[in-house]
């Protein structure tokens, strides 16, 4: 199952459309805080997490603090900044960067846990 977490209910609706035109089932939509979603997550229970925070917003480094605990050991996080996020910055996260790319003003990365 897939669920996504988003604090703007404005998105919430709109997420909520768009599970609903798909038929997607297996989605939960829900209004709330990401970061305390990761914090309440299980350990190593998710096989995916998808950080796409506003970029004005100083929420990557908490978003990216709370990742490698909930992450299943061959887990991928899916991180858009307006930045690059290098190994340096994210080690101390317990993350490594897997693959990277940059579209524009846009860095997407993939990361995954560092070696223990």
């Amino acid at each position: 199952s897939v669920q996504l977490v988003e604090l703007n209910s404005a998105l919430v609706d709109e997420l909520k459309k768009t599970q609903t035109q798909l038929q997607a089932s297996a989605v939960q939509v829900l209004r709330g805080d990401g970061v305390a979603a990761l914090r309440q997550a299980a350990p190593a229970s998710l096989d995916v997490i998808f950080i796409d925070p506003p970029f004005d917003a100083p929420l990557f480094e908490p978003a990216l603090g709370a990742c490698a605990r909930p992450l299943a050991p061959e887990g991928l996080v899916y991180l858009e900044a307006p930045t690059l996020w290098t190994d340096d910055l994210l080690s101390p996260m317990g993350l490594v960067v897997h693959r990277h790319l940059k579209a524009g003003a846009v860095h997407a990365h993939l990361l995954k846990l560092a070696a223990a």
